[in-house]
């Protein structure tokens, strides 16, 4: 395999894809970025089997073939090129990656022990229909956040799509709260259960694309796609609980509140905004270590942490010259800041005072 590309259509493709790939699976196949080059066109394919995504994009095919690499390993790579061209060439065991100043070698993982099933093309046939992206994926935020995360019940995990006559009523619940809303003009009326987190990513890649997306479906996973990317999610197996008598449908009063003020409540309550406060502890020269704790609550939360001592090296972050952080999590993630109390000229107030601030 041998071809060219720009950096500036690269980065995008690989991120996008990248972001599914779970760096922790049960087999090493499944860490990787699958890229096939052909008749004039690069696909990039990644999954964690829960969602698949697709790129192709027009790249400068020399030689025609296929690789498997680790999914972090290119995604550090590619963040790290300069714009301009680059070219791309397997060689035996190993992909090189060569620009006009910076040359890459990645060792190569098994392709033939990726799954087959991420392989198979889908295109439009007679099954395939539009859907309007603002409505659909608007009531998807509003319904989801009442999800359960990943790791709880997997059947509360999801969104239902309930199919009622000629309208959809999308459903969430963890038990503790619900959230409901209908749409108009669902095409597709045997989707069942979709993972949130992977209703989330179709979001992040869709969303500013075309007012119309391509959907279809088959009995295990939904199908989302244009002509630039294409999404597959697995669908969720088990029976969405019979959620309208979740709640009682009588109630001993109605309050109605005002939408401005009880948002900006929460917004408080939950917080944007913070000062990192800890206790001393002496340095005893036995590993102590001092750390900030941050969870999001709701996806693409960006968090930054400011006011860090450029001169500290942090757990986690590439360089230690630096007085800013900022993370992206979603719903649920959590991410520390760690410094080692045991490094010269870090006493265990140095995180003290920490700004942290979100979206």
């Amino acid at each position: 395999m041998k071809f060219k590309t720009q950096t500036s259509v690269l980065k995008e493709v690989v991120s996008s894809v990248s972001r599914v790939v779970n760096p922790r699976p049960s087999t090493p196949a499944l860490t990787g970025l699958y890229l096939h080059a052909s008749e004039g066109f690069l696909e990039v394919i990644g999954s964690d089997l829960d969602i698949t995504i697709k790129s192709k994009i027009v790249v400068d095919v020399d030689v025609e073939g296929k690789c498997l690499v680790n999914s972090n390993k290119l995604s550090e790579i590619v963040r790290k090129l300069p714009e301009g061209e680059v070219l791309f060439s397997d060689v035996g065991s190993e992909l090189k990656i060569e620009t006009k100043s910076l040359d890459f070698t990645l060792r190569k993982l098994e392709d033939q022990d990726y799954p087959e099933a991420f392989l198979k093309k889908h295109e439009k046939d007679d099954q395939t229909q539009e859907v309007l992206v603002s409505e659909l994926f608007d009531s998807l935020k509003n319904v989801g956040i009442a999800s359960t995360p990943e790791g709880g019940r997997p059947v509360l995990t999801g969104v239902y799509f309930n199919n009622q006559d000629e309208k959809t009523e999308l459903a969430a619940t963890d038990s503790y709260r619900l959230a409901t809303q209908q749409i108009s003009n669902f095409p597709i009326n045997d989707v069942g259960i979709i993972s949130f987190k992977s209703l989330s990513e179709v979001i992040r890649l869709f969303e500013n694309e075309e007012e119309t997306l391509n959907i279809n479906s088959n009995e295990k996973d939904l199908y989302f796609f244009n002509d630039k990317y294409f999404a597959s999610l697995r669908k969720v197996e088990g029976t969405f609980p019979e959620y309208q008598n979740l709640f009682p449908k009588e109630t001993l009063f109605t309050a109605e509140i005002d939408k401005k003020e009880i948002l900006e409540s929460l917004e408080s309550a939950l917080g944007t905004s913070f000062k990192a406060g800890m206790p001393l502890i002496p340095n005893t020269g036995l590993g102590q270590v001092q750390f900030i704790s941050v969870m999001a609550t709701i996806d693409n939360t960006n968090i930054t942490f400011e006011n860090l001592d450029p001169s500290v090296t942090y757990a986690g972050t590439v360089t230690s010259s630096i007085s800013s952080l900022t993370i992206n999590l979603n719903r649920g993630e959590s991410y520390i800041l760690a410094a080692s109390i045991d490094q010269a000229g870090v006493t265990s107030s140095t995180l003290i005072g920490t700004s942290i601030v979100s979206n």
